[in-house]
């Protein structure tokens, strides 16, 4: 199951959860928060917000392109759009240049990100790391990075074979019908 970047709804997903904090959230929390966001999403409404793709890390699961442009990983248009919004990491803090732009996020999409944020916002980051190990999908990779493919989030949550390939041509579908109209 392949997911589709969208870097205006990774800037404005990212951009309203540290505006939820008054500007500015820490690394590890912001990219924890988008993933159960994610997570959410796709179980709740069978659709990405983002369309970011996930990976196992030591530390739990994650958005790869958002954490990769978060550590200045990316090049290019991405980046830039990016460095408009956001200014330098500092240490393990992100923070907004300004006012962010959330219009490419629906009301359904904000309050998973917001119910995501208050889920982590008052962890510690131990707290943090043992809540998104818990979440089934997860396998813990060592000192590497595995992928996790979306279907097994269905999977875990004990949706069959059927429902989960019919989730897969839908949001297929719908995927397809996002690139043509970009």
């Amino acid at each position: 199951m392949d997911l589709v970047f969208d870097i205006r709804k990774a800037i404005a997903a990212a951009g309203y959860i540290c505006k939820l904090n008054g500007g500015s959230f820490d690394m590890l929390r912001l990219i924890k928060a988008i993933y159960i966001a994610e997570r959410a999403a796709l179980l709740e409404w069978h659709r990405p917000i983002t369309g970011d793709q996930f990976w196992s890390l030591e530390h739990g699961p994650i958005v790869s392109r958002i954490y990769d442009l978060i550590r200045d990983r990316i090049i290019g248009p991405e980046r830039e759009a990016w460095t408009a919004v956001f200014n330098p990491r500092d240490r393990d803090t992100i923070s907004l240049k300004g006012e962010v732009d959330t219009g490419p996020l629906s009301q359904r999409e904000k309050d998973a990100l917001a119910n995501a944020f208050n889920k982590v916002k008052d962890l510690s980051i131990g707290q943090v790391i043992d809540l998104v190990h818990a979440l089934p999908e997860w396998k813990n990779p060592g000192k590497s990075a595995l992928p996790i493919n979306p279907r097994t989030i269905f999977y875990h949550e004990n949706i069959g074979e059927e429902a989960v390939s019919k989730i897969e041509d839908d949001l297929n579908f719908f995927q397809a019908a996002k690139l043509a109209l970009q």
